[in-house]
């Protein structure tokens, strides 16, 4: 079902399990606490709220606490990060970072049942040592079953901010 597929879509950066701190990855290695969030959707310039939207979608939504490190600085780990999380549906064609943000940009490629679709990802991402907001935008064609085309645009936001050490 092309319902449960786009909730794997929503790709955010991951906490990096690591023992110890990467000095040269502003976030510091610590219990973080992160609240991710599903901003807007729209299908032809028509907003849905969240509640008129698939169950597999809505659980994307939420809170969790984990140790680790939000990893930024490497652009072969994002890369590898948003391929494994979408199951190989989506790959990135560019990643950029400095000091304090980072952003990226690919395609995705996603076909089942429901439909067919083929959107454009975008991330941008602002962090601290102990903050972080994730700003992903998906946008595309859409194409059902019965050929009617669409455009889908989903924008999710996952905000992190480091409760305490490990």
């Amino acid at each position: 079902m092309l319902s449960q597929k786009y909730a794997i879509l929503l790709v955010l950066p991951v906490l990096a399990s690591c023992a110890q701190d990467i000095p040269e990855n502003p976030p510091l290695l610590g219990e973080w606490e992160q609240v991710r969030t599903l901003d807007s959707v729209t299908i032809d310039g028509v907003a849905y709220a969240s509640e008129d939207l698939p169950a597999e979608m809505r659980a994307f939504e939420g809170t969790e606490r984990r140790c680790g490190e939000p990893v930024y600085t490497d652009a072969n780990a994002q890369a590898e990060d948003v391929a494994s999380r979408t199951g190989g549906y989506c790959e990135l064609s560019v990643y950029t970072h400095d000091t304090d943000s980072a952003e990226y940009s690919g395609r995705c490629e996603i076909s089942g049942t429901g439909g067919e679709y083929n959107p454009q990802i975008r991330g941008r991402s602002t962090f601290t040592v102990d903050t972080h907001r994730d700003v992903v935008t998906m946008e595309g064609t859409i194409t059902l079953p019965d050929q009617s085309q669409h455009v889908l645009k989903m924008i999710a936001i996952q905000e992190g901010t480091r409760i305490g050490d490990c």
